[in-house]
């Protein structure tokens, strides 16, 4: 059974009506009339403590929402976590110190198909950090004798880089240095962080442990975006409504024994859409200013389209149905070359988006309204209030274009080609270098049924993880994959990594899938190349995360694997999916070093590439046939599925 939502939008012949009153605001007014709402509120900016780390505290805290009060895993007791700035300078190293507040493990059941297969068990209370769209040191920072790890949380003495294989148990601490311009000086931009534990993130993510990291440089400098009125909007989506979230009682502390969400499935719901841990906040603004909206989506696993609507009145009850264009100046935190205007702000999970909004020139109301699969009529996200009172703009002028793309970063760039000196970009790197595809399993005879009831179930600490089940069909890809290859099997089988680039040599990846999912790679952004989308930029521009859907068929990018070895993972960004085994661990490898790039020898003494399959290991080898195949099924191989 799912929550039902309580606002909803029916259709209404040249606008759109919102019911509230189910809402509880009908009868809640300020003394002009309006619906009293929250007051829109940036996060606060997390300071550095005395010995000049930024120290966040993943624990337990009660928190408000919508006048309930809730007890959820969170970052430093608020929702959604401070914001992370970072201003332009020299030597740019952020030193994190995450402090795991838990005193114990907390295993629960998870299970893939929205609860229908394969179950697995891990520890709700066990977390670690990402910084999700950081180029830095994947595993462990660079060694400096002038800055050595000595205290809290170090791994034989040396600060964690992005590392999310590493795990930060109940009662634990983790010791990270992010050296933003070891590679040249960082990309600017709109980032975030999040924990990333496998098994874990979606249900930590889906409590409000989430915040923004914003790395700024010279796009901030163009004088009319400098004089805009900037607002950081992290997008979280906390199943307050769900049947199985239990809110506090009058009185009752929040511990670790009564946290309100413990539901793995809450995250396949619709949950109404917070903004920086807000229901419905209001914003006031003066006429004419212009906005630039930096906007982190942390939902998961829907995809959203926001419009803004001209409202009819004070509240957005009705609203006109054109919405009215923005300008996206940089998406998933890099600048883009040139303006994209659009009426949508087209995201998916992980996405973020620059935006830029002409306030109109005399008082009114906008409504912000966002639509998902789920709910297509779309819900109510945040009231703009125009208005004189708010005093006078800051600016008033968008900037030019051509400030933009002096600063976004190049399309092309100086590197080789088949070991030849070329300019490399979409137009000149033509050949595939790798396939990713992200699959969902192969249909049975009979539809999957529903095993046991996962929702908020416990399970044995011995059966923490994932593993494989020998008696699985070999020519029938597991629930979610990529490759039709599962992350947990191949760390089962002791695969040392699925898939391999070697430092500085770019790669033409083709993506593919089979209905539709956000891809992200960890570390090393990519190069969109020009595609038919319609709900995003389809021109050459740089992104971590892209929604990859069936009926646009293959969508090509450049990997440009700079200065970093190490391993790191890509995965499905709806975290459910990503929790359940759709990820790959990618490994950067020297061109000097064969124990990375070889999984072993053929007969010839010829290297096995990394990430294949071992000799014996057919379900692999039908995993690779039925990648190649795609979108086709693989050719019957009685060698692999027998006669």
């Amino acid at each position: 059974m799912f929550a039902r939502a309580r606002h909803s939008i029916p259709f209404r012949t040249g606008s759109f009506t919102l019911l509230l009153a189910l809402a509880g605001l009908a009868g809640c007014r300020d003394d002009e009339g309006r619906a009293r709402r929250p007051d829109y509120e940036e996060l606060p900016q997390l300071a550095p403590g005395d010995d000049g780390a930024l120290e966040l505290r993943y624990g337990p805290a009660e928190v408000e929402i919508d006048g309930r009060r809730f007890c959820l895993r969170t970052y430093n007791g608020q929702v959604n976590g401070p914001t992370i700035r970072v201003r332009e300078g020299q030597d740019r190293r952020l030193h994190l110190r995450l402090r795991n507040e838990f005193t114990r493990s907390d295993y629960r059941e998870i299970a893939s198909m929205m609860g229908h297969g394969a179950h697995s068990c891990h520890d709700f209370n066990m977390t670690n950090l990402h910084g999700h769209g950081l180029h830095v040191q994947p595993e462990y920072a660079t060694d400096d004798p002038d800055d050595p790890c000595t205290g809290e949380g170090c791994v034989d003495g040396r600060w964690l880089g992005d590392n999310v294989l590493h795990a930060v148990a109940p009662g634990e601490v983790a010791a990270y240095r992010w050296d933003l311009d070891e590679d040249g000086i960082h990309h600017e931009g709109t980032d975030w962080y999040h924990p990333h534990i496998h098994g874990s993130t979606a249900i930590q993510v889906m409590d409000g442990a989430a915040g923004p990291l914003i790395i700024e440089g010279p796009v901030d400098r163009i004088p009319r975006i400098a004089r805009a009125r900037e607002r950081v909007m992290m997008l979280t989506q906390i199943p307050i409504d769900h049947e199985n979230t239990a809110p506090l009682e009058a009185g009752e502390p929040c511990t670790e024994d009564n946290l309100s969400v413990n539901d793995f499935l809450a995250v396949e719901t619709l949950r109404k859409t917070l903004v920086n841990g807000k229901l419905t906040p209001r914003l006031v603004t003066p006429p004419g200013q212009v906005e630039r909206w930096r906007m982190i989506y942390g939902g998961s696993p829907d995809e959203m389209g926001m419009k803004l609507h001209v409202g009819r009145d004070a509240d957005c009850t009705e609203f006109d149905k054109t919405p009215i264009e923005t300008v996206q100046i940089a998406r998933d935190g890099i600048t883009l070359p040139r303006f994209y205007r659009s009426d949508t702000v087209w995201v998916s999970p992980g996405y973020r988006a620059d935006v830029l909004v002409q306030m109109p020139d005399e008082a009114q109301t906008l409504c912000l309204v966002g639509r998902r699969p789920n709910d297509l009529l779309g819900s109510l996200i945040a009231v703009v209030s125009v208005d004189p009172a708010a005093g006078a703009p800051t600016e008033t002028e968008l900037p030019d274009e051509a400030e933009l793309a002096a600063v976004a970063p190049p399309i092309t760039w100086p590197g080789a080609i088949d070991g030849q000196p070329a300019e490399v970009g979409c137009d000149t790197l033509t050949g595939i270098d790798q396939k990713v595809v992200l699959l969902v399993p192969t249909p049975g005879e009979d539809p999957p049924t529903l095993v046991g009831d996962v929702s908020v179930s416990s399970c044995d600490p011995g059966d923490a993880g994932h593993t494989v089940d020998p008696n699985a069909p070999v020519c029938l890809c597991p629930d979610p994959n990529i490759s039709c290859r599962r992350f947990d099997d191949r760390r089962a089988m002791g695969y040392r990594s699925d898939r391999i680039m070697t430092v500085g040599t770019p790669e033409r990846w083709q993506i593919r899938a089979f209905d539709g999912h956000p891809f992200h790679i960890h570390i090393n952004p990519f190069l969109v190349c020009p595609n038919k989308s319609n709900k995003e930029p389809n021109f050459a521009h740089w992104r971590d995360t892209m929604w990859v859907q069936a009926d646009d068929g293959a969508r090509d990018v450049i990997m440009n694997p700079r200065r970093f070895t190490g391993q790191f993972v890509l995965h499905c960004h709806k975290l459910n999916h990503e929790d359940e085994g759709m990820m790959e661990l990618v490994e950067i490898c020297d061109p000097a070093d064969t124990d990375c790039l070889c999984l072993g020898t053929d007969p010839m003494g010829q290297c096995i590439p990394q990430g294949t399959c071992m000799p014996d290991d057919l379900r692999c080898q039908f995993a690779r046939s039925a990648t190649d195949a795609y979108p086709l099924p693989p050719a019957p191989n009685p060698a692999l599925c027998g006669a």
